[in-house]
């Protein structure tokens, strides 16, 4: 029988594609095939003498090279541009650094604790992903970025640990990660999380799927941690890599800050999966496990049997086609969040806090703070939208924009406001207080900006 550990880490050999594999494989293709990739080894590209980062930068959808992407390195900012084969070179000193890189049309690329030696370039090869793309190209990033495609389900006597119960109430700040390799660090909890988001769901999907998947990893993090003492770093536990780091997924982490289920008073072990069969997921006592492969190479399912968990019962789960890599329609154990049910969810417009609970059963979502999320300027006579944090399930807001001898207030059980114009009018140029106030008591406020011309730049500042 193949479980459910055999089959997360066979995953990692048959559906995640490195960028080495995937220029191999648009090289073989030639003329028949895809528009040929960059296939030179970039220590080509590196001038004869001197020190810094060498690469190309390559659509992680359409394996094709990106031009007109800047690369920045931090903390000096030496800045170059990608070429029309999508290379680059950029000469800096020996160091370690954070490697940024913008493009208008894609999500911006963070790569942490990057190492230039004491001679020559160091290759470093940039993946990006689009903006907006089609549900297909979404298909085929879940693929070729996702490292794990199902949190493993522990031994049964970890489900009760008596450490669970005080983390409803006290969060820890830090947890041990161990690598592979048996060494280990103390990781500050929202790093390690921004480190495991990325590896889980691809950083192209909408905001409130990213916000679920970062509270379902906090707290199966969490909890794993009590239970045993520290956390692996691999699909074991969760994929966790410190230097894969995108704005989109760190920008979850952080409307999420602190944020965890609990059940009965304790921390939940929050299981997720990758497809549900677009009926309903699973009791966790019928999780799904694969007994072999068919003929025609799909994984033959199997009720594993596993242990009751009162929160995870099994729920509808209509927002996504069933998949066809199974026989059953599931890929993954089935138990707990569906990731394509999170992503059908946030594209029709559903907030993370109520994705997380159509799927766990008698849960809370404990530690939520209300914090804006903005925009905080805006441009006059083009409509916005406003956003915030969720504190809950079924909570009412009440958002308010006020100053001026301007007054507009909005209620509504969601954590957006769309000023249009139309429904609500517009403010005109000037200075703001913009307010939310929660059901729950919970109040957050910051100055709104309406200005004649708004200048953007996407390039976010995040240390490292």
């Amino acid at each position: 029988m193949v479980g459910w550990f055999a089959m997360i880490y066979g995953d990692q050999g048959s559906g995640r594609l490195t960028r080495r594999s995937l220029l191999r494989a648009a090289g073989l293709a030639g003329a028949a095939g895809m528009a040929m990739l960059p296939i030179a080894a970039s220590g080509s590209l590196a001038p004869a003498s001197g020190t810094g980062f060498v690469g190309y930068a390559i659509d992680l959808a359409t394996l094709q090279p990106v031009a007109g992407a800047v690369v920045r390195v931090d903390p000096i900012g030496a800045t170059t541009t990608t070429d029309g084969r999508g290379a680059y070179v950029v000469a800096v000193p020996p160091g370690t650094y954070t490697v940024r890189v913008l493009h208008p049309d894609f999500v911006g690329v963070i790569r942490l604790k990057q190492v230039v030696g004491s001679a020559g370039y160091t290759s470093l090869d940039l993946d990006l992903v689009p903006r907006s793309p089609s549900l297909e190209q979404q298909k085929l990033l879940y693929q070729r970025m996702v490292s794990q495609t199902a949190a493993p389900l522990p031994e049964p006597d970890a489900l009760t640990a008596r450490a669970l119960t005080t983390a409803a109430t006290s969060l820890p700040s830090q947890i041990k990660v161990v690598y592979p390799d048996g060494s280990s660090q103390w990781v500050p909890l929202e790093d390690y999380v921004k480190g495991v988001v990325p590896n889980e769901v691809p950083p192209s999907w909408p905001a409130a799927a990213l916000q679920a998947q970062a509270v379902a990893a906090r707290t199966y993090g969490v909890a794993r941690f009590l239970a045993y003492g520290y956390i692996c770093t691999t699909s074991a536990c969760q994929v966790y890599d410190p230097t894969n780091r995108w704005p989109s997924t760190d920008a979850a982490v952080d409307a999420t800050a602190g944020q965890v289920l609990t059940a009965n008073g304790s921390i939940i072990w929050a299981f997720f999966f990758s497809r549900c069969n677009g009926v309903s997921t699973r009791n966790s006592e019928d999780a799904i496990a694969y007994s072999g492969i068919t003929a025609q190479g799909q994984y033959i399912c199997t009720t594993a049997g596993w242990n009751y968990v009162s929160y995870c019962r099994a729920r509808s789960c209509s927002w996504n086609a069933a998949s066809t890599l199974s026989t059953c329609g599931y890929y993954g154990h089935g138990v707990g969040m569906c990731q394509w049910g999170a992503y059908g969810q946030s594209q029709n417009g559903r907030a993370y806090a109520n994705i997380l609970s159509s799927y766990y059963t008698g849960v809370t979502l404990t530690g939520a703070v209300l914090r804006l999320l903005g925009p905080f300027v805006v441009q006059a006579g083009q409509p916005f939208t406003l956003s915030w944090t969720s504190v809950g399930s079924g909570v009412t807001y009440t958002s308010t924009i006020s100053g001026s001898g301007f007054t507009e207030t909005f209620q509504t059980s969601g954590t957006t406001w769309t000023i249009d114009g139309y429904t609500y009018p517009l403010p005109p140029i000037g200075v703001y207080t913009w307010t939310v106030a929660a059901q729950t008591g919970a109040t957050a406020s910051a100055t709104l900006a309406v200005a004649e011309k708004v200048f953007t730049q996407d390039l976010p500042l995040v240390g490292g």
